[in-house]
Protein backbone atom coordinates (compact mmCIF):
# COMPACT_ATOMS: atom_id res chain seq x y z
CA UNK A 1 0.00 0.00 0.00
CA UNK A 2 1.24 3.57 -0.97
CA UNK A 3 1.15 6.24 2.25
CA UNK A 4 -0.25 9.79 1.20
CA UNK A 5 3.46 11.27 2.62
CA UNK A 6 6.29 12.81 1.58
CA UNK A 7 9.19 10.92 3.21
CA UNK A 8 7.50 8.80 6.53
CA UNK A 9 7.47 5.09 5.06
CA UNK A 10 9.63 5.69 2.23
CA UNK A 11 11.17 3.26 2.19
CA UNK A 12 9.12 0.11 3.85
CA UNK A 13 10.01 -2.81 5.12
CA UNK A 14 7.57 -5.52 6.18
CA UNK A 15 8.22 -8.99 7.99
CA UNK A 16 5.99 -11.89 8.83
CA UNK A 17 7.94 -12.32 12.49
CA UNK A 18 10.36 -10.07 14.12
CA UNK A 19 12.02 -9.78 17.42
CA UNK A 20 11.31 -6.01 17.53
CA UNK A 21 10.45 -4.02 15.20
CA UNK A 22 12.95 -1.37 16.66
CA UNK A 23 15.53 -3.50 17.16
CA UNK A 24 15.24 -4.01 12.69
CA UNK A 25 14.96 -0.06 12.69
CA UNK A 26 18.39 0.22 14.94
CA UNK A 27 20.11 -2.33 12.62
CA UNK A 28 18.81 -0.89 9.38
CA UNK A 29 19.57 3.01 10.46
CA UNK A 30 23.12 1.60 11.32
CA UNK A 31 23.43 -0.13 7.43
CA UNK A 32 22.49 3.88 6.09
CA UNK A 33 18.44 3.67 5.80
CA UNK A 34 17.20 7.36 5.29
CA UNK A 35 14.97 9.58 7.15
CA UNK A 36 11.30 7.94 7.08
CA UNK A 37 12.49 4.40 6.74
CA UNK A 38 9.75 2.26 8.65
CA UNK A 39 10.07 -1.42 9.56
CA UNK A 40 6.44 -3.37 10.38
CA UNK A 41 6.18 -6.63 11.54
CA UNK A 42 2.54 -9.29 11.93
CA UNK A 43 4.24 -10.04 15.33
CA UNK A 44 6.86 -9.58 17.98
CA UNK A 45 8.33 -12.22 19.94
CA UNK A 46 10.46 -9.49 22.22
CA UNK A 47 8.49 -6.31 21.99
CA UNK A 48 8.84 -4.29 24.59
CA UNK A 49 7.76 -0.78 25.88
CA UNK A 50 8.84 2.00 27.90
CA UNK A 51 11.86 1.23 30.79
CA UNK A 52 12.35 -2.08 29.06
CA UNK A 53 8.63 -3.59 30.01
CA UNK A 54 7.44 -6.25 27.68
CA UNK A 55 4.92 -5.29 25.05
CA UNK A 56 2.07 -8.32 24.17
CA UNK A 57 2.35 -8.70 20.40
CA UNK A 58 0.09 -10.98 19.13
CA UNK A 59 0.10 -12.25 15.75
CA UNK A 60 -2.16 -10.25 12.47
CA UNK A 61 -4.11 -8.62 15.15
CA UNK A 62 -2.32 -4.92 15.83
CA UNK A 63 -0.22 -2.29 14.70
CA UNK A 64 3.86 -2.84 15.48
CA UNK A 65 5.43 0.20 13.68
CA UNK A 66 9.27 1.22 13.80
CA UNK A 67 10.50 4.60 11.80
CA UNK A 68 14.04 5.89 11.54
CA UNK A 69 14.44 9.61 11.81
CA UNK A 70 17.43 11.49 11.43
CA UNK A 71 17.19 15.00 12.53
CA UNK A 72 19.34 17.73 12.01
CA UNK A 73 22.21 18.42 14.36
CA UNK A 74 21.57 20.40 17.29
CA UNK A 75 17.82 19.72 17.36
CA UNK A 76 16.39 18.87 20.39
CA UNK A 77 14.84 15.83 20.91
CA UNK A 78 13.43 15.46 24.29
CA UNK A 79 10.10 15.78 23.52
CA UNK A 80 10.14 13.43 20.53
CA UNK A 81 7.94 10.91 21.53
CA UNK A 82 5.31 13.83 22.71
CA UNK A 83 5.19 14.64 19.11
CA UNK A 84 4.87 11.34 17.89
CA UNK A 85 1.40 11.02 20.31
CA UNK A 86 -0.23 14.17 18.80
CA UNK A 87 0.73 12.29 15.54
CA UNK A 88 -1.24 8.80 16.57
CA UNK A 89 -3.59 10.29 18.03
CA UNK A 90 -5.01 12.53 15.29
CA UNK A 91 -4.80 9.95 13.43
CA UNK A 92 -7.03 7.96 15.52
CA UNK A 93 -9.46 10.87 15.75
CA UNK A 94 -10.65 9.48 12.63
CA UNK A 95 -12.50 6.55 14.50
CA UNK A 96 -11.86 7.46 17.70
CA UNK A 97 -11.85 11.63 18.54
CA UNK A 98 -12.16 11.47 22.35
CA UNK A 99 -8.60 9.85 22.45
CA UNK A 100 -6.53 11.29 24.97
CA UNK A 101 -2.81 10.84 25.58
CA UNK A 102 -1.18 10.29 28.64
CA UNK A 103 2.47 11.64 29.55
CA UNK A 104 4.65 10.83 28.20
CA UNK A 105 4.25 8.11 25.67
CA UNK A 106 0.56 6.14 26.16
CA UNK A 107 -2.61 6.85 23.86
CA UNK A 108 -5.43 6.44 25.69
CA UNK A 109 -9.60 5.69 25.62
CA UNK A 110 -11.54 6.55 28.73
CA UNK A 111 -8.57 5.06 30.63
CA UNK A 112 -7.26 1.64 28.98
CA UNK A 113 -4.30 2.07 26.81
CA UNK A 114 -4.53 2.00 22.99
CA UNK A 115 -1.13 2.15 22.12
CA UNK A 116 2.35 3.11 23.40
CA UNK A 117 5.43 4.60 22.27
CA UNK A 118 9.10 3.81 22.58
CA UNK A 119 11.58 6.00 21.38
CA UNK A 120 15.44 5.33 21.12
CA UNK A 121 18.41 7.24 19.94
CA UNK A 122 22.25 7.04 19.55
CA UNK A 123 24.45 9.80 18.28
CA UNK A 124 26.61 9.58 15.24
CA UNK A 125 28.65 12.25 15.81
CA UNK A 126 26.40 15.20 16.30
CA UNK A 127 23.88 14.12 14.87
CA UNK A 128 21.50 11.68 16.67
CA UNK A 129 19.70 8.70 15.05
CA UNK A 130 16.84 7.98 16.27
CA UNK A 131 13.62 5.04 16.10
CA UNK A 132 10.97 5.63 17.30
CA UNK A 133 8.65 2.71 18.13
CA UNK A 134 4.96 2.59 18.07
CA UNK A 135 2.31 0.29 18.63
CA UNK A 136 -1.58 0.23 18.42
CA UNK A 137 -3.75 -2.36 19.27
CA UNK A 138 -6.16 -2.79 16.75
CA UNK A 139 -8.25 -6.08 16.31
CA UNK A 140 -7.93 -7.90 19.38
CA UNK A 141 -10.85 -8.25 21.74
CA UNK A 142 -9.57 -10.15 24.55
CA UNK A 143 -6.79 -9.43 26.51
CA UNK A 144 -4.62 -11.79 29.34
CA UNK A 145 -4.67 -11.00 33.31
CA UNK A 146 -3.97 -7.41 34.36
CA UNK A 147 -4.90 -6.09 30.61
CA UNK A 148 -7.94 -7.12 30.19
CA UNK A 149 -8.54 -4.55 32.46
CA UNK A 150 -6.42 -1.75 31.83
CA UNK A 151 -5.84 -2.02 27.75
CA UNK A 152 -8.16 -1.56 24.57
CA UNK A 153 -8.50 -1.70 20.90
CA UNK A 154 -10.11 -0.66 18.06
CA UNK A 155 -11.85 -3.53 18.19
CA UNK A 156 -13.25 -2.84 21.46
CA UNK A 157 -14.04 0.88 20.69
CA UNK A 158 -16.01 0.46 17.36
CA UNK A 159 -19.27 0.02 16.89
CA UNK A 160 -18.96 -0.22 13.01
CA UNK A 161 -16.38 -2.89 11.57
CA UNK A 162 -12.61 -2.57 12.74
CA UNK A 163 -10.50 -1.34 9.75
CA UNK A 164 -7.55 -3.22 8.96
CA UNK A 165 -4.43 -2.78 10.48
CA UNK A 166 -2.72 -0.81 6.93
CA UNK A 167 -6.05 1.05 6.78
CA UNK A 168 -5.18 2.60 10.34
CA UNK A 169 -1.42 2.73 9.29
CA UNK A 170 -2.48 4.99 6.04
CA UNK A 171 -4.14 7.11 8.53
CA UNK A 172 -1.78 7.46 11.21
CA UNK A 173 1.37 8.10 8.95
CA UNK A 174 0.23 11.27 7.39
CA UNK A 175 -0.93 12.83 10.34
CA UNK A 176 2.14 11.45 12.15
CA UNK A 177 4.54 13.33 9.17
CA UNK A 178 2.73 16.44 10.28
CA UNK A 179 3.13 16.56 13.97
CA UNK A 180 7.01 15.63 13.24
CA UNK A 181 7.28 18.49 10.93
CA UNK A 182 5.89 20.74 13.31
CA UNK A 183 7.93 19.24 15.55
CA UNK A 184 11.55 19.70 14.33
CA UNK A 185 10.70 23.06 12.59
CA UNK A 186 9.71 24.28 16.15
CA UNK A 187 10.48 22.09 19.14
CA UNK A 188 7.50 20.72 21.17
CA UNK A 189 6.05 24.38 21.73
CA UNK A 190 5.11 24.26 18.14
CA UNK A 191 2.78 21.77 18.97
CA UNK A 192 1.94 22.14 22.59
CA UNK A 193 -1.69 23.33 21.70
CA UNK A 194 -2.64 20.69 20.16
CA UNK A 195 -1.00 17.96 23.15
CA UNK A 196 -2.30 19.82 25.95
CA UNK A 197 -5.47 19.82 25.38
CA UNK A 198 -5.91 15.66 25.22
CA UNK A 199 -4.01 15.46 27.87
CA UNK A 200 -5.25 12.83 30.79
CA UNK A 201 -3.43 14.43 32.97
CA UNK A 202 -3.82 18.07 33.02
CA UNK A 203 -6.28 19.46 36.08
CA UNK A 204 -6.11 15.72 38.05
CA UNK A 205 -4.60 14.35 41.04
CA UNK A 206 -1.71 12.31 39.94
CA UNK A 207 1.01 9.80 41.45
CA UNK A 208 4.32 10.83 40.55
CA UNK A 209 7.43 8.29 40.36
CA UNK A 210 10.98 9.08 39.24
CA UNK A 211 12.85 6.44 41.18
CA UNK A 212 12.00 3.78 38.43
CA UNK A 213 9.70 1.63 41.53
CA UNK A 214 12.42 2.31 44.21
CA UNK A 215 11.16 5.07 46.30
CA UNK A 216 7.53 6.25 47.35
CA UNK A 217 4.90 8.12 44.68
CA UNK A 218 4.49 11.70 45.13
CA UNK A 219 0.80 13.05 45.57
CA UNK A 220 0.34 16.22 43.20
CA UNK A 221 -2.01 17.62 40.92
CA UNK A 222 -0.74 17.81 37.07
CA UNK A 223 -0.81 21.80 36.13
CA UNK A 224 0.25 21.14 32.18
CA UNK A 225 3.34 20.76 29.98
CA UNK A 226 6.34 23.04 29.47
CA UNK A 227 7.52 24.24 26.17
CA UNK A 228 10.62 22.02 26.15
CA UNK A 229 7.74 18.90 26.73
CA UNK A 230 8.34 18.73 31.00
CA UNK A 231 5.46 17.89 32.80
CA UNK A 232 4.51 20.38 35.52
CA UNK A 233 2.94 19.43 38.79
CA UNK A 234 1.91 20.93 42.04
CA UNK A 235 2.80 19.19 45.23
CA UNK A 236 -0.19 17.78 47.41
CA UNK A 237 1.78 19.01 50.22
CA UNK A 238 1.28 22.49 48.94
CA UNK A 239 5.14 23.17 48.03
CA UNK A 240 5.99 25.18 44.96
CA UNK A 241 5.43 23.69 40.97
CA UNK A 242 7.75 20.77 39.45
CA UNK A 243 9.46 19.91 36.67
CA UNK A 244 8.52 15.92 35.97
CA UNK A 245 11.27 15.37 32.85
CA UNK A 246 11.02 11.64 33.02
CA UNK A 247 9.76 8.87 35.38
CA UNK A 248 6.15 7.38 35.81
CA UNK A 249 2.99 9.67 36.17
CA UNK A 250 -0.88 7.52 37.07
CA UNK A 251 -3.91 8.94 37.87
CA UNK A 252 -4.66 8.91 41.27
CA UNK A 253 -7.42 6.68 42.55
Amino acid sequence: MSFATRWLGRPREHWAELGSTNDRAMAWARAGAPHGALVTADAQTAGRGRLGRAWASESGEDLYVSAILRPAPGKAIGALGLAVGVGLREGLARWLPAAQLKWPNDVLVDGRKLGGILCEARWVGTSPEVVVGFGVNVGRALFPGPLAQSATSLRRELEAATPSREEVLAQLLPALERALDAFFAGGFAAIRGRYEPHCALVGRAVLVDMSNGAGPKEQATALGLADDGALLVAPADGGPPRRVESGDVWLAP
